[in-house]
């Protein structure tokens, strides 16, 4: 049975634990509001090019069908854009995409060890020891401008390849809701793009300049940036948000731990109490026996 002095100790431990982790699930929180903010204008972003690509395909059935139906080397077998954190304390967040991988493998006959896999984020080295795995990771936490075009380089590298590519990711829906996926990069399904009936001439929603010859030759570039930027700001506010359930979930363990030992040291002080009063109580009456 621990003594009073013991407790004590073990209760100022657990307050500075606990200022520790709040401390780190306030950073946590403000962090993760920016990236949210960031996903948020991505989304936008990748939305207004995937209407306007749609429209593009729309109109044009020769070039819909070299951009859904390429040839592709299939004697290779397909890469795997791997989306991990950057920093640890987030759970099982990178295993849970390792199994997500392998699963999908299993599920559509391929095999994992043989893929093609490209790790985006610093725990990936950690977990993939393949050792033709190509691993990128952003020079700061989050990634920046310059960290999306270097990685969009490796990208376009194994497009041009004629790859098969598929990301795995935790698309975020909520600070409590992520769900891990795994969709096609490229070449994409037919099924992503909405193919909205808008017209590219003045009064519409799009002008173009100089020619369409031209938009058709940069808007699938651009959708492809896109498409992998808006990945890593998926994967990142997925990131930051088990991050700070985990934070939260700490600092909740910590504060009822520190009450449950405040409640033992209580016991301990009344049970000395008690201890000490019938030490003077037995005391008292064998004097008065004395007497």
């Amino acid at each position: 049975m621990p003594d009073i002095y013991e407790i004590k100790n073990r209760i100022e431990g657990l307050k500075s634990i606990h200022n520790i982790t709040y401390a780190m699930q306030i950073v946590t929180i403000s962090r993760l509001k920016r990236i949210t903010a960031q996903l948020g204008r991505m989304k936008s972003s990748f939305e207004d090019i995937n209407q306007l690509a749609g429209y593009v395909l729309s109109e044009n059935e020769k070039l819909s069908r070299a951009f859904f139906h390429q040839e592709l080397d299939e004697t290779k077998p397909p890469v795997l854009l791997m989306f991990f954190s950057n920093r640890g304390f987030c759970g099982s967040f990178n295993q849970d995409i390792v199994n997500k991988a392998i699963g999908w493998c299993q599920d559509n006959g391929f095999d994992y060890h043989a893929t093609q896999k490209v790790c985006i984020g610093k725990k990936g080295a950690l977990l993939v020891k393949d050792k033709d795995a190509v691993f990128f990771a952003p020079q700061k936490d989050l990634f920046s401008k310059d960290d999306g075009e270097a990685l969009y380089q490796i990208v376009q590298g194994l497009m041009a390849q004629k790859r098969r590519l598929y990301s795995v990711f935790f698309e975020f829906k909520s600070i409590v809701s992520q769900k891990i996926v795994v969709e096609p990069f490229f070449p994409p399904s037919e099924e992503e793009f909405s193919q909205r009936n808008i017209s590219l001439e003045r009064g519409s929603p799009y002008f173009v300049e100089p020619n369409r010859t031209l938009l058709e030759e940069k808007v699938f570039e651009h959708y492809y940036y896109l498409k992998l930027f808006k990945g890593i700001r998926e994967s990142a506010s997925s990131e930051f948000s088990q991050r700070f359930l985990l934070m939260k979930s700490a600092v909740d363990n910590v504060k009822e731990l520190s009450e449950e030992l405040t409640m033992e040291l209580n016991k301990e002080r009344q049970r000395g109490i008690t201890q000490e009063i019938s030490e003077i109580i037995s005391t008292f009456k064998a004097l008065s026996v004395k007497k």
